[in-house]
């Protein structure tokens, strides 16, 4: 997993691979580490995720919120067929906010910074 911050105060999580569960709980860890910075805006790059454990989307799921009633929000970028499949499948498809590329996310923040 790779990380940048913008100069918007955006924080760009780039994941790659298979994400298991171990991963997901990091990630949730590394977002709520964030928070606590007063970090509160995410784009989260699954371009190149091959396959993300189903039970870890409900961890996304939960940090999206704390980020929202914050006043932060995070996106996803760039995800698969495959992927994106697997948040239906969970049931959080209207959950997310997903976007073709980081621009399109960024674009997306502009109205909270």
């Amino acid at each position: 997993m790779n990380l940048k911050l913008s100069s918007k105060k955006v924080v760009e999580l780039i994941l790659k691979g298979d994400i298991d569960i171990e991963d997901i709980i990091a990630l949730k860890g590394i977002i709520t580490s964030f928070i606590e910075k007063e970090n509160l805006f995410f784009s989260l790059d699954f371009a190149k995720v091959e396959h993300l454990n189903i039970s870890g989307i409900e961890y996304l799921n939960e940090r999206k919120e704390r980020l929202r009633s914050l006043g932060g929000d995070l996106k996803i970028i760039g995800c698969n067929e495959h992927v994106k499949n697997l948040f239906i499948y969970a049931g959080y498809i209207g959950e997310f906010d997903f976007y073709d590329n980081e621009e399109e996310a960024m674009k997306s923040f502009e109205k909270y910074l």
